[in-house]
């Protein structure tokens, strides 16, 4: 069970009004956005995502359980971005199905570890075993991804950095084009340094955000003050 969040952006836990504020306090042009409804009970998307999807003018990558879901039950919104999560993608077909629907959308997979892990079933895409993240990598963007997101849950909300830094430098160094996101335990502009040294071309941010530990300006903007 999930507290309703407490935030220093908004006052309102409404969905819209916490998304508005983050993209108001970031300046961001995109939005991402976890259903866990979805992931957890493989329903489709939640009315309140779906709601919000209709109701923002930016793109919003949306991780709504794909492989419990199936992508063809996503509104047809040309805001919205697919995420295919390696925790419920069961087997590789289906990120191929993913790719391939008539919408053609782009779609990001997302490379989720607990602890260094992988956090899926990695036997099923032929792989070494639950750390061999960077032949996951070599399989998806095979396949035709071209946005990978590096996400150790056991690190979200924490504020301990990400620690994914080795592997966006092993993806990097051998996909120097693709759209690299990381995330996870962002705390500090030192962390998003690190990781945009690592590689990463972005990084997912939201508790230090809401928390008020860090804020959109950059880091010198924030020591002259």
């Amino acid at each position: 069970m999930y507290r309703p969040i407490v935030s220093k952006l908004t006052a309102s836990t409404e969905p819209e009004e916490v998304a508005r504020a983050l993209l108001a306090a970031t300046g961001a042009v995109e939005l991402y956005v976890a259903d866990l409804d979805a992931i957890r009970c493989g329903r489709g998307l939640s009315p309140a995502v779906r709601e919000l999807i209709a109701r923002l003018e930016v793109a919003v990558w949306v991780d709504g359980g794909i492989g419990k879901t199936d992508v063809l039950d996503y509104p047809e919104d040309e805001n919205i971005r697919p995420v295919v999560g390696f925790e419920t993608c069961r087997v590789p077909e289906i990120l191929l199905e993913t790719l391939l629907e008539p919408l053609r959308r782009s779609v990001a997979f997302s490379i989720d570890l607990k602890d260094g892990r992988l956090l899926g079933n990695w036997r099923a895409w032929e792989l070494k075993n639950d750390r061999d993240a960077i032949s996951l990598a070599r399989r998806v963007v095979e396949m035709g991804v071209r946005t990978l997101i590096v996400l150790d849950l056991a690190r979200v909300g924490t504020g301990t950095g990400a620690g994914t830094e080795p592997v966006l430098r092993a993806i990097r160094e051998e996909f120097p084009d693709i759209d690299l996101i990381a995330g996870g335990g962002v705390r500090s502009w030192a962390d998003i340094d690190r990781l945009g040294e690592a590689g990463a071309t972005g990084a997912l941010v939201a508790s230090a955000l809401h928390d008020g530990t860090l804020s959109a300006r950059g880091p010198k903007e924030q020591d002259s003050n």
